[in-house]
């Protein structure tokens, strides 16, 4: 993938070129998860030009739902033709019914979380809190026990060296990440260290990965959905040959496949809302690995 930002995304894609469609409704993957099993599985059996179109539908699924055709081909390098034939590869008459399947994505995922809510109000008896907060501690440990059993000295003491030998260290994470890498940066503040938490809001996180040296770092946050802004500075950072350090929560995450080193944690779904125990504890061992000697918190 190229480490240029997509065009503004539009609602429709008017400017697409026509599409050679049938009648007969499309044989593709009718979801998102089964098209991405697809595209993994077949992978390393598509041409050059077809992964490229296979990687960006991976890691930004939203731009390729919303950019229209002729947008997405030429930041892409590739012909609209050749956008066309990735869809027909995996069973869909155009590219636009591809689109379609990650446009109900997006909608599904907006509204999720509102369901989520709306039935444990309307359908549910009135809470037991003494069970919600049994449940929510056995979440938390869950995921405590599983940084435990599997993370490995190893990792540790390789991450704990790349934060020391950082001559800065950038850190990026949205969402559920974002309380993540606030503690991280915390941390690295406490234990004297330079770091930056990259700044999304401000419209910054792109010149300040610019910016970065040689000798800098970049510590990386998220889990599925994985938040595309943060995705777009692994990438970037990666494509131009500047470290970069994962939490994320499984190998195929596109955060693991454009590190020097990656975690797995808090990769089990519970409830409403997903633990962040083990990473905020794996933060902690690697903080408390390279600050014991000017005594942080």
């Amino acid at each position: 993938m190229t480490s240029q930002r997509f065009a503004r995304p539009l609602a429709l894609n008017e400017n697409s070129p026509p599409e050679q469609t049938t009648a007969a409704s499309a044989e593709g993957p009718e979801t998102f998860d089964a098209l991405r099993k697809s595209v993994r599985h077949r992978f390393e059996t598509l041409s050059r030009h077809l992964q490229r179109i296979a990687r960006a539908t991976l890691e930004q699924p939203n731009t390729i739902a919303l950019n229209t055709t002729t947008e997405i081909a030429a930041e892409l390098g590739v012909q609209p033709s050749t956008l066309i034939r990735f869809a027909k590869e995996f069973g869909y008459s155009g590219f636009s019914e591809m689109q379609r399947i990650l446009r109900h994505r997006l909608i599904e995922g907006a509204a999720d979380m509102r369901e989520q809510v709306y039935e444990t109000q309307t359908s549910r008896p009135p809470a037991d809190l003494g069970a919600i907060l049994e449940g929510s501690v056995g979440a938390l440990e869950a995921s405590l026990e599983e940084l435990r059993k599997n993370v490995s000295i190893e990792d540790l003491s390789r991450a704990v060296s790349m934060l020391r030998s950082a001559n800065h260290v950038y850190i990026a994470g949205l969402r559920r990440s974002r309380a993540i890498s606030a503690y991280l940066a915390y941390g690295l503040a406490r234990s004297e260290r330079q770091c930056s938490v990259l700044d999304f809001g401000g419209g910054m996180a792109a010149q300040q990965v610019v910016n970065m040296r040689p000798d800098d770092l970049l510590v990386a946050v998220a889990f599925q959905p994985y938040s595309e802004p943060v995705v777009d500075v692994v990438v970037d950072c990666h494509l131009s040959g500047k470290q970069v350090l994962a939490l994320t929560d499984n190998a195929q995450s596109p955060l693991a496949r454009h590190a020097k080193l990656a975690f797995y944690v808090d990769n089990a779904a519970t409830g409403q809302f997903r633990p962040i125990s083990g990473a905020i504890a794996l933060v902690q061992t690697l903080v408390s690995g390279l600050g014991q000697e000017v005594g942080t918190e």
